[in-house]
């Protein structure tokens, strides 16, 4: 079988974020299994035009669509639909068309033969991040909704013509029902998965995050809707500010537009000895940083899709606390009611209910901790392995699955 994949971006390509990983990890599984795999995805920094990544053949064109006027992306659309019309010609005729990106989904679809088997992913509604991403920005309120309903548009015209859709929670299959009421798609849910040899507890630890006190871990895009200003505000809250000796400590990994503001909400906040923005940690580092973490904290208040980074701490052994929200809940649940969890796994997104439950992290002793890390590595081996994952892909791809029609309202 080969399969096209339209990626909006590949793990390890500079700055490739969670869908980037999700290629990655089925599609070298995918060739694993004697299929052949090829991904167009955009070129990011001085990557290669074409290369191979762990047996996948890889074609990259140059696009750039974030923080972009529509104007400036409109002239950069020519160059990068003949670059991935040559792209795609080169690869051959497909057997099934992946998209895992609107934009490189839709420059795809035209050239890509009306016969050929379509299952895109749907990781999030182009629309709604838009709106969540801009809704701070100097722009007029027109403008906006005009652009949200040209990517809402955009984006059912690419779903309408799929054979099947696949989603990676059931909160995300609502979402996709919410914002295209008039599609009519079967649906899949298939969850990601965590490649548990590399995320492990023997992992050597990071060296940064050498603290004394409870360590607790969140790696994050500095972003609105990942919740780090509510994270900050409730580890305020449940350290009354910093202290000496064997204090909390809140380690920050990531980085994005949001880093010098919330640093100084950490320094208004009294935090300045407790917490520790680590910035962008390479990927070959990330084992560590969980590793290191006594708990994991994923504070999202809106639209979390699924949540590798959540898998991944509790692949290393390490306890997570998350806010209720989106496919959190899908994902934690099952973890909840083991009896080896001391504290909460899942709390309300907001400061009180965090800070609660962060102390309750912050009183748990050695022993428990290191329960509950067993606990947590055991629940997710049993869950989510990315071999189910491909199972399930596959089954889509072949037209084996039955999926869950999503119907018009």
């Amino acid at each position: 079988m080969h399969v096209l994949v339209a990626a909006h971006d590949l793990y390890p390509d500079a700055g490739s974020g969670g869908t980037g990983r999700y290629v990655y990890e089925t599609g070298r599984r995918l060739v694993e299994r004697g299929h052949r795999v090829t991904v167009v995805t955009r070129r990011r920094g001085s990557e290669p035009t074409r290369g191979s990544v762990a047996g996948m053949n890889v074609y990259r064109y140059d696009v750039r669509v974030a923080d972009q006027s529509w104007p400036t992306v409109v002239r950069q659309l020519p160059n990068a639909a003949r670059a991935v019309a040559s792209a795609v010609e080169s690869a051959g005729r497909p057997d099934v068309f992946s998209v895992q990106g609107h934009v490189i989904g839709l420059l795809c679809d035209r050239v890509v033969p009306d016969d050929v088997r379509r299952v895109p992913t749907f990781h999030s509604p182009w629309s709604v991040e838009y709106r969540l991403r801009t809704r701070n920005a100097d722009r007029s309120p027109v403008r906006r909704r005009l652009n949200a309903e040209l990517r809402r548009g955009l984006e059912r015209r690419l779903l309408a013509r799929s054979d099947q859709v696949v989603t990676l929670s059931a909160f995300m299959r609502e979402r996709l029902r919410e914002t295209q009421p008039r599609l009519d798609v079967s649906v899949d849910v298939v969850p990601g998965g965590v490649d548990a040899e590399r995320f492990s507890p023997d992992a050597r630890p990071h060296p940064a995050m050498d603290a004394s006190g409870t360590r607790f871990l969140t790696v994050r895009r500095l972003s609105p809707r990942m919740g780090h200003a509510l994270l900050l505000e409730a580890f305020a809250r449940a350290t009354d500010g910093p202290d000496d000796g064997e204090s909390p400590h809140l380690y920050v990994a990531g980085d994005g537009p949001l880093r010098e503001l919330l640093e100084r909400r950490a320094h208004d906040l009294g935090l300045g000895d407790c917490v520790t923005f680590l910035g962008y940690i390479p990927d070959a580092d990330l084992p560590g940083a969980y590793a290191a973490a006594d708990a994991f904290v994923l504070p999202t208040t809106e639209l979390e899709g699924f949540g590798l980074a959540t898998l991944e701490a509790l692949a290393a052994g390490t306890p997570v606390l998350g806010t209720a929200v989106g496919g959190t809940v899908e994902l934690l649940s099952g973890l909840r009611d083991r009896s080896a969890m001391p504290s909460p796994v899942l709390v309300s997104p907001e400061r009180d209910a965090l800070a609660a439950g962060l102390r309750e992290w912050m009183a748990a002793d050695a022993d428990a901790l290191a329960a509950a890390g067993c606990a947590a590595r055991e629940y997710v081996c049993e869950q989510y392995p990315w071999s189910r994952t491909v199972d399930a892909l596959v089954g889509a791809y072949k037209r084996e699955a039955p999926g869950t029609p999503i119907t018009p309202v």
